[in-house]
């Protein structure tokens, strides 16, 4: 049985191929695939700028803790400060320990998308000893 050129077995569609649909499947997943990628992208750089803002504000609320005069109430207000001047950041949790002659900040910063990454600087209390000289 020999088919009438004329007559259009896919009217309406432009196409002489008719198998389509798996074109079609395959962009789907292509671009799925993409929109995972990004959000994954999005997630990790959100996670890496936490962990970089409670890092800094670790490390400037030990500054101020070790300092002679420098109170935990200066160091937290210092952390909390610099750790929020990140719009991504929603809430910090400050924690210092002094343990003998050393310091421990821990710092905790909550980011929008709902984690969490706490960093610590430790080090050791600056005092100020007098030099004595000798006369001769």
């Amino acid at each position: 049985m020999e088919q009438d050129p004329a007559e259009d077995t896919h009217a309406g569609t432009g196409r002489d191929d008719p198998v389509d649909g798996g074109h079609v499947v395959a962009l789907a997943a292509i671009v799925g695939a993409v929109l995972v990628l990004l959000a994954l992208l999005l997630a990790l750089g959100v996670r890496w700028l936490a962990a970089e803002a409670a890092t800094a504000g670790s490390q400037r609320a030990l500054e101020i803790a070790q300092a002679p005069g420098g109170t935990d109430g200066d160091a937290q207000a210092a952390a909390r400060g610099l750790t929020t001047s990140v719009s991504l950041i929603t809430d910090v949790d400050v924690t210092i320990a002094r343990v003998g002659d050393l310091v421990t900040v821990t710092v905790t910063a909550h980011d929008r998308l709902g984690g969490a990454v706490s960093r610590s600087s430790t080090g050791p209390l600056i005092r100020f000893v007098p030099q004595t000289r000798a006369v001769p």
